[in-house]
């Protein structure tokens, strides 16, 4: 940290510089990147306090052949990569202060830094109550149902637009009520005359069993709703999947999409499924993919997949690589 500190100098301000008055922070004699000087504010500020500072990351990262519509390339694939900040702290009144602030980094690209979950936030008997950006409800009550999230077969990259990470949010979520749970999440619009948005979710999640459902209105685009309903079911080293989406625009028809998953544990190896199919985001929408992950360790796990995405529009893709994901 004190290496941090002695790139810190006081002097007068500059065009070049990235500063705050008379604070230019230096980075090789160039200006350091916004995301990172705030990350770098985050865990030096967090230090100041009593609170102890987790931090976490994954390099997700695969070598694949990409065939889009035709076009064949090779390329090295960032997987949303991250690395992010942590922490809680109890304050009085029985509450307990929450905060995160995590950043999308990409090991294949000089550009870097990417804004992910950020938040403030307070937790107590009441629930828990937060404010910054973040996933919304809609999309984080599918669970575990996408067994490809952030490859190529990921549920968002042809089924649909929903699985949104919004700014300027509020969000309640109630304490556990047994085995249920609910969220509301306020998406504010701050501009005179735009509705804001509404994202809410009730889920239930007992033993091997795991139901949600996800309501969205004003969140994709103004006027428009959305509907998710998910279930997914443990059998020992089976996983089932199932999810159902239906798509109100503020023109226009209504569209659905439905997809269904699997994954069977043998030993360190584990073998997927995913298909699914949608009218959502393209009319005649597919995708479908199959691989197959080896875990090393705790933290670092190898993978394989093939995923195609095809649609009655533009949507030709086909991909085949293989990588690795290490979390620390």
């Amino acid at each position: 940290m004190q290496q941090i500190f002695n790139r810190i100098e006081i002097m007068e301000p500059r065009s070049s510089d990235l500063g705050v008055g008379g604070l230019s922070i230096i980075n090789g004699g160039k200006p350091m990147n916004k995301k990172l000087l705030a990350a770098i504010m985050a865990v030096t500020m967090a230090t100041t306090v009593n609170a102890e500072v987790d931090v976490y990351g994954k390099f997700n990262l695969s070598l694949q052949s990409a065939d889009r519509a035709g076009a064949s390339v090779f390329e090295v694939k960032n997987n949303s990569s991250r690395i992010g900040f942590k922490g809680s702290e109890d304050v009085e009144g029985g509450l307990t202060a929450v905060y995160q602030y995590e950043l999308g980094i990409d090991p294949d690209d000089k550009d870097t830094w990417t804004q992910r979950n950020a938040f403030l936030g307070v937790k107590g008997d009441f629930g828990f109550v937060r404010a910054g950006v973040f996933d919304t409800a809609f999309k984080t009550s599918q669970g575990k149902v996408d067994v490809f999230g952030d490859l190529e077969g990921d549920m968002g990259s042809a089924l649909t637009p929903n699985d949104n990470r919004m700014s300027n949010s509020v969000a309640y979520t109630t304490p556990s009520m047994g085995a249920m749970s609910a969220s509301v999440h306020y998406i504010a619009s701050e501009e005179d005359g735009e509705d804001s948005g509404v994202s809410a979710s009730a889920t239930y999640k007992a033993d091997a069993l795991y139901v949600s459902v996800g309501y969205d209105n004003g969140v994709e685009e103004t006027d428009s709703t959305g509907l998710r309903l998910t279930a997914v079911y443990n059998f020992s080293n089976l996983q089932l999947g199932g999810l159902y989406e239906t798509f109100e625009p503020a023109e226009g028809d209504s569209a659905n999409a439905v997809l269904i998953s699997a994954k069977y544990k043998i030993d360190a190896t584990t073998l997927k499924f995913q298909y699914g199919e949608s009218d959502i985001k393209e009319m005649g929408a597919t995708t479908l993919s199959v691989g197959v992950d080896y875990t090393v360790s705790k933290s670092l796990s190898l993978l394989s997949y093939i995923s195609q995405e095809e649609s009655d529009e533009v949507l030709d893709d086909t991909f085949i690589g293989v990588g690795a994901v290490l979390k620390f």
